[in-house]
């Protein structure tokens, strides 16, 4: 299939820039040129009063002392960009497609995002800010990217991935499955971002000494932010200590005040918690309800196994297991689990269980509170290193 306008909408460049992109030359890693881009992106985009929280997060990541620091922590002399990278970003997340570009970009690729057809004020904003910087001074740049928008069409997706050199699919099992059905050129790499699942660890007596509105708003920032949406949103809250139970009641009970407060639910949501919770129950015994308001769903488990994590809802829904010991955790790090956060349990202690039992899962240990930090490390790929490519000698 030939490409043509009338299959893509283009919110960032156009069909010639697409189409002279396998010429293109690559860039070197952490190149001026992307970088002074990008940083630029940073400086308009946290002046303008219409970026929310996450915009501001991303703008933040991308200064250009944040950006140099990353290039002072690895070695990228003799790194180039791989050629054209096509990005598949979700549907879930708005401003992931952003993250995937600025990854790619500073590997030194031409880089193009198929972003979600649904509409999202933040793809926009950050869309129209980057237009404006390649229509002024950064001019430069325009070759190097394109973010557009096409219904679902196999024949789009093998046009588009029969240019590429690198693809990155972000998305659910379902959808990798559905792009793995373009075929790539022989020599094009693919990195994978599938459905994956999150945990929190909390020590009940370091939690009683922290402050429950801190907390609470740190597990928010984790949770609720994006509806557990994202892959690092903690669902499962596995307990330890001798304190529990005092502590269980505070931790809840200050997060639903605070979901009073920020969170709006639609009815639907509260339904389809429920039924995540009941199914939960028959499917296994020792599974306790725990009464409460729609805002927070609970429930109990009387022992950890991988089948826990099977029963997906987001909108608040959260199943707890009180552990006598950190190792009981180990049934649920399966080659399906994120990130691991943590109050008042040493990270390194994670790391060390995570490596003594040769578990498949576990990418990253991070503070309650930071699951959703950026970062160019992401599901256990370096992800500069990943999109680029070293020349040796």
């Amino acid at each position: 299939m030939e490409l043509n306008s009338n299959d893509l909408r283009f919110l960032v460049g156009d069909l010639e820039t697409l189409s002279r992109m396998p010429e293109t030359p690559v860039l070197p890693a952490f190149s001026e040129k992307a970088v002074g881009f990008l940083s630029q992106l940073s400086r308009l985009l946290l002046r303008d009063k219409r970026s929310g929280t996450d915009v501001k997060a991303y703008a933040y990541w991308i200064r250009r002392a944040s950006l140099e620091a990353a290039a002072r922590e690895g070695d990228y002399r003799n790194r180039l960009g791989r050629g054209v990278a096509l990005h598949i970003a979700p549907s879930n997340v708005p401003v992931n497609f952003a993250v995937s570009m600025t990854s790619s970009l500073l590997a030194g690729n031409c880089t193009v995002v198929r972003v979600s057809n649904k509409p999202f004020p933040q793809v926009d904003l950050i869309c129209e800010t980057i237009n404006g910087l390649l229509a002024d001074a950064w001019g430069d740049m325009r070759p190097y990217v394109c973010v557009l928008r096409y219904e679902h069409s196999p024949s789009i997706t093998q046009a588009l991935s029969a240019i590429c050199d690198l693809r990155v699919i972000w998305g659910g099992d379902h959808t990798i499955e559905t792009i793995r059905q373009a075929s790539l050129p022989p020599r094009a790499v693919e990195m994978a971002f599938a459905d994956r699942y999150s945990i929190a660890v909390i020590n009940a007596e370091a939690y009683l000494e922290c402050s429950s509105e801190d907390v609470a708003k740190k597990f928010y920032t984790d949770t609720y932010y994006t509806d557990q949406n994202a892959c690092s949103s903690p669902r499962l809250v596995v307990w330890l200590g001798d304190s529990i139970r005092q502590a269980r009641e505070r931790f809840w009970n200050a997060l639903d005040q605070l979901a009073q407060r920020e969170y709006t639910m639609k009815p639907i949501q509260a339904v389809d918690k429920y039924t995540a919770v009941c199914a939960l129950g028959m499917s296994r015994p020792g599974v306790r309800y725990v009464p409460g308001g729609a805002l927070v769903t609970r429930a109990e488990v009387d022992r950890l196994t991988a089948d826990v994590m099977d029963f997906k809802c987001g909108s608040g829904c959260f199943f707890e297991y009180e552990a006598k010991a950190l190792c009981e955790i180990v049934p649920v790090l399966t080659k399906r689990c994120q990130t691991v956060a943590t109050l008042g349990v040493d990270r390194e202690r994670i790391r060390e269980l995570v490596i003594s039992s040769g578990v498949r899962g576990v990418d990253r240990v991070v503070p309650l509170g930071g699951t959703m930090e950026l970062s160019f490390v992401w599901d256990g790929f370096k992800m500069v290193e990943s999109m680029s490519r070293y020349v040796d000698g």
